[in-house]
């Protein structure tokens, strides 16, 4: 990428949805990754500060904390993720959209499906999660990319790093996850496409086994399964403090119902996992079970999920089955995705205005 197609590009706004510092999840990683290629972005937070409308992270990343703050006549390109945004487009000077499809419009997220048709209607590129998601979209727009989710590798790696004494939030992750027991771990949002019926029969079948949730809770699923002395809930957590907890794991769980939202989902925990070196079991779930023969383990019923959680604990944790998930999680890093989306945009946007 050379430094004029750089500065060919407006800056890329991407409009509130949730704030940077909370989740950070597909967007914020595609867009900040975006920044250190040299595209200029502006994320606006829910989170109003009048006070202090703008909070440069990099010289070419800021976070918005004042939408009134934005110059509406200078142009933009505008990243959609967020359907109702379409409505949006006409208030500002956009001169490309980028739609993102991070999840299918059905179940769940079924409400978002009258915004669907509009969101690639409007964009110069369109983005997809899944295959299944770029299946969809495919056939309906001329410029469709499968760019699937990823990790910040080198941040979730700290957690098999045996140099590392210490790492940021470590003493609290112990103090909530450690006893002498096997730790089951899970971070991510605790939400209705959990199966809870089968987190009830892992923690019934094995009550010698932690099982340690970390994550916003959206849904009662948790309060229905009632009390298990096996399992905690810790809520949500700073991204920061995950290495620390994955370094208390000794597997890490996907234990997702087989349905249209989760069939169509490819979870960001499963590279995050694998940066950490965790041995990880999931539900058969099509964009997890392509890592089947990486080694990542797919339970196909109850009983098949709990054997492979037992056997990798036993056989899943050499340090040669380490290093090889961490290899996988360096090839699938954000900066990677975010490479191949700017040379698209870039081909794009010069085409459109040369």
């Amino acid at each position: 990428m050379t430094q004029s197609n750089r500065l060919v590009m407006p800056p890329i706004l991407y409009l509130p949805c949730f704030d940077y510092q909370v989740h950070r999840q597909r967007p914020q990683q595609l867009l900040y990754q975006l920044s250190l290629l040299g595209m200029n972005v502006i994320y606006c937070n829910v989170t109003r500060d009048p006070s202090n409308p703008f909070v440069v992270l990099n010289d070419h990343f800021a976070v918005c904390q004042d939408t009134d703050a934005l110059k509406k006549d200078q142009p933009y390109v505008m990243w959609l993720t967020h359907g109702p945004y379409v409505e949006e487009l006409k208030n500002y000077d956009i001169r490309m959209v980028v739609s993102d499809l991070a999840d299918i419009c059905e179940e769940e997220f079924a409400p978002f499906a009258v915004w669907e048709p509009r969101k690639i209607a409007a964009a110069d590129l369109v983005l997809c999660s899944s295959q299944i998601i770029y299946d969809s979209a495919k056939p309906k727009h001329p410029e469709v990319l499968l760019l699937r989710n990823a990790a910040d590798a080198e941040h979730f790696a700290r957690a098999a790093d045996t140099a590392l004494p210490l790492l940021p939030y470590e003493e609290q992750a112990q103090a909530l996850c450690r006893n002498t027991a096997p730790v089951i771990g899970f971070w991510g949002a605790v939400a209705s496409w959990i199966d809870y019926g089968l987190i009830l029969y892992l923690a019934k079948e094995r009550p010698q086994y932690r099982f340690v949730f970390a994550g916003e809770i959206s849904c009662r699923g948790p309060e229905l399964l009632g009390r298990l002395p096996n399992v905690l809930w810790l809520g949500n957590q700073d991204y920061e403090s995950l290495p620390a907890f994955a370094r208390q794991f000794d597997a890490a769980i996907l234990p997702f119902q087989v349905r249209k939202v989760t069939e169509a989902a490819n979870p960001v925990k499963l590279y995050e996992y694998l940066a950490a070196g965790l041995p990880v079991i999931s539900t058969e779930l099509p964009e997890v079970a392509a890592f089947e023969e990486a080694g990542v383990r797919i339970g196909r019923s109850p009983a098949q999920f709990l054997r492979h959680l037992d056997e990798a604990l036993v056989a899943d944790r050499t340090p040669e089955q380490i290093e090889a998930r961490q290899s996988i999680a360096r090839r699938e890093s954000w900066g990677e995705r975010a490479r191949t989306a700017a040379e698209r945009m870039i081909r794009l946007y010069l085409a459109k205005y040369s």
